[in-house]
């Protein structure tokens, strides 16, 4: 059985059960045994992150850049490894997805977050001289991550966002491996520990446990050990996890299924209405659907054009073969899902899995278009807005604009929503009546493309209403704002220049503090003054 690591150490887990992954492409189980740990194991974590925490309090902002950098190189010279892992456990194919697009999107995150911490913007650091009143912010403590299924990298519970903004803020991790790719966070961790000597942090700072019971997952996001948690997956586990940090009033961040609704505006529709299918074909089936920001629902007008792009959508949907998806419980709730709508009265234009014979993978999925009406759509909403995670998509085939807009204001919070417009002018009385309910409903709007293709720079927003994701605050992309998520503010009122953090003295030693000078807060010196 495979080992975890905690306080530094590769040691046997105290198992409670224990699992093996599933090869997608063969439906076989490879041969490694993973632990599911007992409460022992968690508990030994957190008192060994709690440890670090401490220490880290104490050490400068440098060495937790050193580390991110060190980390990336050494994660950068294992690339090939991690992506055979990779597409070993999940399916995903090698090129250009996990080699060409997600071990880059890894590596520059963490170096983002480097850049973060030396650059000290997160900190919000604020001074008002006259009054001797100091504020900035620190980190929270250990946090726990519990990273997807989908993005084994640009999500992964020592390689993602998430982990590199807790280590940007200054806390220890304790990463839950997903049990689709243990491979990859088993790899990521031998190599955290060197880089963590190197750079002179705690060994605890990084640690890994490949599984727990839910129940345990529950006690964790509301252990009083704990600063925060971050859990990237499905609205069930999100919400549990939600709900039981919560009521003990502990910090946890969730982003969870979204729908992503694309709205195709009717003069879009009519003058380039091939081209858009193209694109929402492509986007529905790219990474097989599984990308959380996949458009799940189609809004358009049932005209003429209309019915030319349900048709030019079909076909192209059609021709496209069996799709590997993640893993079989995920072509399971995938089939389900259609299935569900199919109950609530959707027709099936296009085969899954379970209707068409020749896909006969364990875990494929032929793509998937289902269409409804906007008059069945806003008579029962609640049932037509189902996530199905994989490569399938609805059609919201609508009589009239008002009914159109009204259908739009049916749809709960997502992550990223899409308005399509037509270049002449004539869909702009439409798209003031469209644009304010999709910056209602969505974090993130997108003109005139479809939700997939996120870059990931600074101003990048990926969160978004509930059940989306949660706290509204929330952005699992975008540095320094996500490095926020995993801090704190602390005031210093009346502190001795001697006894206050660096990074709230009179002459910092980097970032850009605002100070209260002539009745405004203004953002004064270079990051060296």
């Amino acid at each position: 059985m495979e080992p975890i690591l905690i306080a530094g150490q590769w040691r046997p887990a105290t198992a409670v059960d224990s699992f093996r992954v599933v090869d997608p492409t063969t439906g076989h189980a490879r041969t490694a045994v993973w632990p599911v740990s007992g409460w022992s194991d968690v508990d030994a974590a957190l008192d060994a992150a709690a440890t670090a925490a401490t220490f880290l309090r104490g050490l400068p902002d440098e060495p937790r850049a050193e580390f991110l950098e060190r980390y990336a190189a050494r994660l950068e010279a294992r690339a090939a490894d991690l992506v055979a892992a990779a597409h070993a456990e999940t399916g995903l194919p090698v090129k250009p997805r996990l080699a060409d697009v997600e071990i880059p999107r890894m590596l520059d995150q963490l170096r983002q977050a480097a850049a973060a911490i030396r650059e000290g913007t997160w900190r919000m650091a604020m001074i008002d001289t006259a009054k001797n009143i100091r504020s900035a912010a620190f980190g929270l403590g250990p946090v726990a991550i519990f990273p997807p299924a989908n993005f084994p990298f640009a999500y992964g519970c020592l390689t993602g966002g998430d982990f590199a903004s807790a280590i940007a803020a200054g806390n220890p991790v304790i990463a839950k491996a997903h049990p689709g790719h243990p491979s990859v966070s088993l790899i990521a961790a031998e190599e955290a520990l060197p880089a963590l000597a190197a750079a002179g942090l705690p060994a605890a700072t990084v640690q890994l446990l490949h599984g727990m019971p839910p129940a345990d997952g529950l006690r964790l996001v509301a252990d009083p050990r704990v600063g925060a948690s971050g859990f990237t997956g499905s609205q069930q586990a999100g919400m549990a996890l939600f709900a039981a940090a919560a009521a003990a009033g502990k910090v946890m961040w969730v982003e969870m299924g979204s729908v992503n609704p694309v709205v195709l505006l009717p003069g879009a529709v009519a003058s380039r209405g091939d081209q858009i299918a193209d694109e929402l074909a492509a986007s529905v089936t790219g990474s097989a659907g599984q990308v959380c920001i996949k458009p799940g629902i189609v809004f358009l007008v049932d005209d003429a054009a209309g019915q030319a792009f349900l048709a030019a959508v079909t076909t192209r949907l059609a021709t496209i073969g069996p799709q590997v998806l993640l893993n079989p419980p995920g072509r399971d709730r995938l089939v389900s899902n259609i299935a569900a709508l199919r109950q609530a009265g959707a027709i099936q234009r296009t085969g899954d899995a379970a209707a068409r014979p020749d896909a006969t993978g364990p875990c494929t999925s032929l793509p998937t278009l289902l269409t409804t009406t906007g008059a069945a759509f806003l008579a029962d909403p609640g049932s037509l807005l189902v996530e199905m995670f994989g490569n399938a998509t609805l059609l919201v085939m609508c009589a009239s604009l008002d009914e159109l807009a009204r259908a739009v204001a049916s749809v709960h919070g997502a992550l990223a929503a899409s308005v399509y417009v037509a270049g002449d002018g004539s869909d702009e009385p439409a798209f003031a009546t469209i644009a304010p309910l999709l910056v209602d409903k969505a974090g993130r709007i997108v003109e005139n493309r479809m939700t997939t293709g996120m870059a990931v720079v600074p101003p990048m927003q990926h969160g978004g209403p509930w059940p989306s994701a949660a706290p509204p605050f929330y952005s699992a992309v975008g540095m320094p704002w996500t490095i926020l998520r995993y801090a704190r503010r602390i005031c210093f009122d009346g502190w001795s220049q001697e006894h206050l953090p660096a990074i709230l003295r009179d002459a910092p030693p980097a970032g850009r503090p605002w100070r209260f000078l002539d009745g405004c807060w203004t953002q004064t010196g270079s990051a060296e003054s």
